[in-house]
Order: C-alpha cells, then structure tokens, then sequence
C-alpha cells in the first residue's frame, strides 16, 4: 500500500481569513485557517469563527490549524472533541524533528 497524503478539499478567503478544508493522512477532518494577525487579534478571530459556525454540528471538524497564539480551544462545547494546533508549532516539529528520519 502507497503512503497517505493529506488532500485538499476546498481553498477559500473569507473575510479576511484564508481556508483550507482536507483530510490528513490519518483521515481527519481538517481545516486550516491562515489570517494576518496585525489585522485580526484573538478576539476578532474568535467572533469570526463564532460567524461561520465552524463550532457546529452540522460543519465538524477533529483538528484546526491557526497561525498565530489564539483561544480557540475555549470556544469548544464540552460534547466536541476537536483540537487547535498552531501552524507555526506543527511546521517547525515537521522541518525540524529529524529523530526518526
């Protein structure tokens, strides 16, 4: 069997923000959200996500990936199990971890 690739499933810019739906090679549901973060600090950042209803039923996601410090893990209702990853975090563990290449 082929190794998994993560799949891009839609590229949008809303609002300011840019969005990435796919799956990750463990296929979860993902969504990327890139914003410049000079124009849009947490609290606008969080009354965006609130707009979108990405915290809802109807739109799951099991992992988001930000760029920049945000609160977005407050946002998430006790009965959601999904998860905030920094962009920045997850780039530097991936050109960095060396260990098991």
């Amino acid at each position: 069997m082929g190794r998994l690739h993560p799949t891009v499933k839609h590229i949008d810019v809303i609002r300011g923000v840019r969005v990435v739906e796919g799956t990750n090679p463990n296929s979860e549901r993902v969504l990327v959200l890139w914003r410049n973060i000079d124009e849009m600090n947490n609290d606008a950042l969080d009354k965006w996500f609130k707009k979108q209803d990405y915290n809802t039923r109807e739109m799951t996601y099991d992992l988001f990936y930000v760029n920049g410090d945000n609160n977005l893990e407050n946002l998430r209702r006790s009965d959601q199990t999904w998860k905030v990853r920094l962009i920045e975090e997850e780039f530097q563990r991936l050109m960095f971890d060396t260990q098991d290449v």
